[in-house]
């Protein structure tokens, strides 16, 4: 069962292409905006700003954060996100499907790089350094290479993107070095976050999970456990939470009908897990931030 409609600002991905490449200025879309974008989230598409001059605010599901020139802000798909630029800002925008970023990561040898692209993120950049050059000038060099013929520019487009991750890598330091016994782990519960996106709703038992994995339920949450610092368990209710935060606030939906699309039998247990994980009921919950 789909989710309800969020605002897409029409950035769709044409047809489900595989290779989607795209590079645009944000003032492209953001001027008709008032320089703000209100909350919403792209499916299959992983996007890159860089912020050229200005400042402004970007929020991350239910936090906030500031960012100012010269910054690179990291938006993976289906993270529900807002802007709000200070006027005249300036910067560009590169889209790309997450089937081409994860085709892209196997040509890596920096195995926390996909991880790194699936955090939503503000990463600084230091004025005038090569980092900020070079990102500019790969960005440069896709928008030439999507405006010329199409024969032979997908090795050229790749290595643009390439360069592109390698500052991303270079600046997202706070990730703790990893052993190969950890990167499998990592690996695994990588897996799991990506089953778990596509069932959450059907709230699946952690041995179901394992099941699909291939692996036990012990090697499942120790590999949770060591990652996130959460078992398994924990983390599919925190996924469930987030979904009901968002269609409270961002969807139309009455409380009964946001407790049927996420699984539950009956609005009453609903609002008693709503309770039970994030301290008031769904309706409170909804008054208290949209009035």
């Amino acid at each position: 069962m789909e989710g309800p409609p969020f605002i897409h600002y029409e950035g769709r991905m044409p047809g489900g292409e595989f290779r989607f490449v795209h590079v645009e200025k944000v003032s492209t879309r953001i001027r008709k905006y008032n320089w703000e974008l209100f909350p919403h989230r792209h499916r299959d598409l992983f996007q890159a700003v860089l912020v050229e001059s200005g400042q402004g605010h970007v929020s991350f599901d239910l936090w906030e954060e500031a960012f100012h020139f010269p910054a690179l802000v990291l938006v993976p798909s289906l993270v529900v996100h807002s802007f709000r630029y200070a006027p005249r800002s300036s910067g560009r925008v590169l889209t790309l499907s997450d089937a081409y970023v994860r085709e892209l990561v196997k040509f890596t040898d920096e195995p926390v790089l996909e991880s790194m692209l699936g955090r939503p993120q503000v990463v600084s950049l230091e004025a005038g350094s090569a980092a900020l050059r070079e990102i500019g000038a790969a960005l440069d060099a896709i928008a030439e290479r999507l405006a010329a013929a199409p024969q032979g520019r997908g090795a050229m487009l790749s290595a643009s993107v390439l360069s592109i991750f390698g500052h991303i890598t270079q600046h997202c330091r706070d990730l703790p070095v990893q052993g190969p016994e950890m990167l499998r782990r990592r690996y695994l519960y990588d897996q799991f976050r990506a089953l778990l996106e596509q069932h959450f709703r059907e709230q699946l038992s952690v041995a179901r999970y394992a099941a699909m994995l291939a692996v036990t339920e012990r090697t499942l949450h120790r590999a949770c456990r060591e990652v996130a610092g959460e078992p398994p368990l924990k983390i599919a209710h925190r996924r469930l939470v987030l979904e009901a935060q968002r269609l409270l606030l961002y969807s139309a939906m009455t409380v009964g009908e946001v407790s049927y699309h996420l699984g539950f039998k009956d609005p009453s247990n609903f609002s008693r897990f709503f309770v039970e994980h994030v301290g008031e009921s769904p309706i409170m919950f909804r008054r208290a931030r949209l009035g």
